[in-house]
């Protein structure tokens, strides 16, 4: 059926008629014939005259789109010959002719008119061609709107396949299709419909994926259409019979994830997992336990297209610390929803990982076919990026780099370039164990492609990774390393690569540097190497000045320095400049290599090979000089008159501002007005290096002060007292050593709340997901089940029924066990299940924790599997934000969507002794009364709650039986059950006097004490009395009331 649809849709209609259109080759080949512009111009107008007399029989040019008698007169084969003339002729002149074919839009909204396959084809083609004119939307944007709805509802496939190709290229661009609610839902009733044909929900899930990437607010403004259309989206996984909806779906759902809300997604994770698993490992396998359909094997890999997709989702759904904390791309309260990887399942994490090493093993694996080898490292760089998130063990980072740093060696320039970037991820999120990997066993390898590469952009990625792993122990031979490469290599075509290798260099000398005085020369013969490199390289010897100022041991090491690289005959740029501002300002150091009239000789012969900016630096050099050297008076004088003549106005003016503070002082006689224009240098107050800002992405994580002087405690920052000293007070402080950041743990509560961070996932308090939620109709009848009983039936219906199971590990730690049965004659399908809760972050009431994949996403006819997971009660709570589960699974053609309440709430945590060992109440009645008394006189109504009038709807109501005994029988059960102690007495007939312990793991445990009065008109009266002010008595009541009344 499929071959015979695929016929119809591609071969015969197309293929037949597109070789009959004899006048379009004709047309064609007369263009192609024509020597010269001005020939291929005239028979463009000519055949464009030709197509409006058919169209428009006046001829006249004005466009009357409502020309009966000519719409009779052409028929569907010469319309579609015109237009198809028309779209070459747009084609051939590349878009400039657009306005001369306006004229013939009508005639394609004909086209689409046709009940023929060709012409109908014929018209989509050439307006999705236009549609991305504002012109051309502003003239048929609304005539098109019935035709494509009605190729929408069309019970023929192939023009509802049309319509959806249409929208699929169309519907992303600047047009109206995405904003109008009857084509958005056509789309999504062929996306959702179980009847639909499977290429038909194919194209459609991508049409959708163009109007939601449009217009968002398809998927955000209602809140219940946001519920129902992403559980239907993503039910479109669970078919996993075969991948072709699954393929895809997955950009669909990974755009959801992306930009809306990842936390719909989180269910279908252990399903891609399974996916996952299926393909990498089962299917990749020799041993022949599984075998995987050939239709799907592509180069002998099963689906690689399937598997890089599903990494790229499951990319955005998990994300690692260091991720959360960096990436500026995605939307925070999406990134706050992202899943850590410990708060993944064992199962799934297990699996996830073992796909991640069968993807190593799979890249080492030697094959002559070039397209298997793409396709194996293709798997293996999606794989050992996502692999970096799963807080992998150290071997396996060390077998991720070590199968990552063979394929340094492949001739592809792609494979190189994409495997030094695999090794910086893996460097920057896995620290110390990738990086010693590296450097240990590979760093030869790296220097060795360092020197023999010729690609720029290979280059960049080497000289990153170099930085990525460089530290304190490493930085002397890495450094080395790149400053050889700088002076010998003759590949460097690209100035940029010069100075990112400069910057590189200054960046990791500050850093690490243990000894000044290679810091000082490393710094320097940068400087010195920086003739030929022109971005912005001047921030280098800013930063070099800054440290040599606030650093007074540095000063006369570089002065020193400075000087020897002065006297020589070709100077870089920035030499000059540094030692002009520094030998400017600490003249006196170095006056034991050379005298003040040699060093003022020295800027003179450099005065006329550096540009303005230098000199204007030099001037005022010379006037620092004459400040230290009056004798020189003269010889400055002169120069500045000089200057005086000079074209340049900033030379002109300096001199002739600094040769009248000359003249003042002489005739002052005193240096009083120099000595206040020229006061020392103060400190640099800068707090973090201006070139960390060239980094990118490879900019620290702590880019200010303080990561510069925690980088090792004999690091040159500690050994200069600080670089960036800006006062004693402070160079005090920030020596200190600072406690060091606590290492992320690879361990977890499990707990499933992916939020960490502030207050977007929350609103008036509560989970957005938990609000959004819509309760199934017959919930009550379990929830009350599940306050009253330790096990029974949760939930019934005739597709399902679930059966629950409590047990008290700690009387505030609960685990609760699922069964989920089918009750139907079908499998039911994709079952995948989440637990909610009402808070997730600021110190919330209770936590769900542990939570265990269920056994089978599938369930047979009257079979069932089973699922686990533990709530901990930290704090008091009301019933009414009790955890939720949220049930999806598809059964025969429906998809079904339950939502139920669990019934834990603050009474779930009472624990009796006496229950337990069947002994009667500890608690006597005059002991109760002492009790209560007490409670009233210390607490008063604060820690009091009344409720009166509750009719007790779960007895049988016999009028032959006194109502007050069968009230007090049945209550005495159900609260034994619940885990209170009932008082034995006859005093009072009517009342229970009722005593408990509540128990939460955060604020201890707390007393509670009951009295229940039944009344003939079967009302009962509640009052109850805690050991602590609050709603804690309120919550107790309301877990009562629901069980005597629901």
């Amino acid at each position: 059926m499929n071959v015979d649809r695929k016929k119809s849709f591609i071969g015969n209609p197309i293929t037949t008629n597109t070789n009959t259109i004899k006048g379009l080759q004709i047309f064609i080949a007369d263009l192609r014939t024509t020597q010269h512009s001005q020939d291929h111009e005239r028979r463009i107008n000519s055949e464009l005259v030709k197509i409006k007399q058919h169209f428009e029989p006046n001829g006249s040019g004005s466009r009357n789109f409502n020309n009966r008698n000519n719409n009779i007169r052409l028929d569907g084969y010469q319309r579609k010959k015109y237009i198809a003339k028309l779209a070459y002729i747009y084609i051939t002149t590349n878009t400039t002719k657009l306005n001369d074919i306006l004229f013939g839009l009508d005639e394609m909204l004909n086209l689409l008119k046709s009940n023929h396959f060709a012409e109908k084809f014929m018209g989509y083609m050439i307006l999705e061609l236009l549609f991305e004119h504002e012109k051309v939307v502003n003239i048929i944007g609304n005539k098109i709107y019935p035709r494509l709805l009605a190729d929408l509802s069309s019970n023929n496939d192939n023009f509802t396949a049309l319509a959806l190709n249409f929208i699929g290229v169309v519907g992303s661009l600047p047009s109206n299709f995405a904003f109008n609610e009857e084509v958005v839902d056509k789309v999504f009733q062929i996306v959702r419909s179980p009847t639909s044909p499977q290429y038909l929900k194919k194209k459609s899930t991508l049409a959708f994926l163009a109007l939601l990437k449009n217009n968002l607010s398809i998927l955000t403004e209602d809140i219940q259409r946001k519920q129902v259309w992403i559980q239907k989206i993503i039910g479109l996984l669970d078919d996993t019979d075969n991948y072709r909806v699954t393929l895809t779906s997955l950009p669909l759902v990974e755009y959801i994830a992306k930009h809306i809300d990842p936390s719909y997604c989180f269910r279908i994770i252990p399903q891609l997992t399974d996916i996952l698993y299926t393909c990498v490992v089962l299917g990749t396998s020799d041993s022949g336990i599984y075998r995987f359909p050939t239709e799907y094997k592509f180069a002998g890999i099963p689906n690689p297209w399937l598997i890089t997709k599903i990494v790229s989702l499951l990319n955005v759904l998990i994300a690692s610390p260091h991720e959360l904390s960096n990436n500026n791309n995605t939307p925070l309260q999406v990134q706050s929803q992202c899943l850590h990887p410990a708060d993944l399942d064992p199962e799934t994490l297990n699996k996830l990982r073992k796909c991640a090493v069968e993807a190593i093993n799979l890249g080492n694996r030697n094959t002559n076919d070039v397209m298997q080898r793409i396709v194996q490292n293709t798997i293996l760089f999606s794989l050992i990026k996502f692999a970096t998130k799963l807080d992998p063990s150290d071997e396996a980072i060390v077998n991720s780099v070590q199968a990552l740093c063979q394929l340094l060696n492949s001739h592809e320039i792609n494979m190189r370039y994409l495997t030094l970037d695999s090794l910086i991820q893996l460097c920057s999120s896995n620290g110390k164990v990738a990086i010693d990997a590296i450097r240990h066993d590979n760093l030869d390898l790296i220097i060795h492609l360092m020197n023999t590469e010729r690609d720029m952009s290979i280059l960049r990625k080497i000289v990153d990774l170099l930085y990525t792993f460089a530290d304190i122990d490493n930085v002397q031979v890495i450094v080395d390393h790149l400053l050889n490469f700088f002076l010998t290599s003759k590949h460097i075509s690209d100035p940029q690569i010069r100075s990112n290798i400069s910057v590189k260099i200054a960046i990791l000398t500050e850093k690490y540097a243990t000894d000044p005085n290679w810091y000082i020369d490393i710094s320097l013969k940068i400087l010195s190497l920086t003739i030929n490199t022109s971005f912005n390289d001047d921030e280098l010897w800013y930063r070099l000045c800054q440290i040599v100022v606030n650093n007074p041991q540095l000063r006369s090491i570089t002065c020193h320095n400075l000087l020897n690289y002065l006297v020589e005959k070709q100077t870089s740029e920035y030499i000059v400049k540094t030692s002009a501002f520094l030998l400017g300002e600490y003249p006196s150091l170095v006056m034991d290599k050379i005298s003040v009239e040699n060093l003022f000789t020295v800027f003179a012969e450099k005065y006329f090979t550096v540009t303005n900016l230098t000199r204007a630096m030099i001037l005022t050099t010379m006037i620092q000089l004459y400040k230290f050297a009056p004798q020189l008076g003269s010889n400055i004088i002169k120069f500045f008159q000089l200057e005086i003549n000079s074209l340049d106005i900033e030379l002109q003016t300096r001199s002739y501002e600094y040769l009248k503070i000359i003249q003042i002082s002489k005739m002052s006689g005193d240096m009083n007005l120099l000595n206040i224009l020229l006061e020392p240098m103060p400190p640099f107050n800068t707090k973090a290096n201006p070139l960390l800002k060239r980094l990118g992405n490879l900019q620290p994580e702590n880019s200010g002060i303080t990561s510069l002087k925690n980088s090792s405690t004999t690091s040159l920052t500690e050994s200069m007292k600080n670089i960036e000293n800006v006062e004693p007070s402070v160079a005090r402080r920030m020596s200190m050593k600072q406690p060091p950041l606590a290492p992320a743990s690879r361990k977890n509560t499990g707990v499933l709340t992916p939020v960490q961070q502030n207050g977007t996932f929350e609103t008036d308090g509560l989970n957005v997901k938990y609000t959004q939620q819509r309760l199934s109709t017959n919930f009550r009848e379990g929830f009350v089940r599940m306050l009253l009983h330790k096990q029974g039936i949760f939930y019934s219906s005739p597709l399902m029924k679930i059966i629950y199971r409590t047990t008290k590990l700690e009387p505030f730690h609960l685990k609760i066990s699922f069964t989920y049965i089918n009750q139907t004659e079908w499998d039911i399908t994709g079952l995948s299940s989440e637990i909610i809760a009402a808070h997730v972050q600021n110190n919330p009431e209770y936590i769900i924790q542990n939570v265990e994949p269920l056994t089978n996403s599938n369930i047979p006819p009257h079979k069932r599997v089973d699922q686990n997971f533990q709530v901990i009660v930290r704090k008091p709570y009301d019933i009414e934000e009790s955890p939720l589960v949220n049930l999806y699974f598809k059964c025969g053609s429906s998809s079904n969507n339950i939502t139920l309440k669990l019934g834990v709430g603050i009474t779930s945590t009472i624990f009796s002794q006496s229950i337990n060992t069947n002994q009667t109440s500890s608690v006597t009645l005059p002991q109760f009364i002492t009790r209560w008394r007490t409670l009233g006189e210390a607490l008063g109504k604060d820690a009091e709650c009344q409720m009166q009038g509750i009719i007790m709807n779960n007895t049988d109501k016999n009028q032959d039986v006194n109502p007050i005994v069968t009230m007090l029988a049945s209550l005495e059960m159900n609260l034994k059950r619940i885990g209170l102690d009932v008082i034995e007495q006859t005093n009072v007939a009517n009342t229970l006097f009722v005593a408990g312990i509540i128990h939460t793991k955060s604020e201890g445990n707390f007393g509670c004490l009951l009295k229940i009065q039944c009344q003939a008109d079967w009302r009962v009266n509640i009052t109850c009395k805690t050991t602590v002010a609050g709603p804690l008595a309120s919550y107790v009541v309301d877990c009562l009331k629901r069980i005597i009344s629901e």
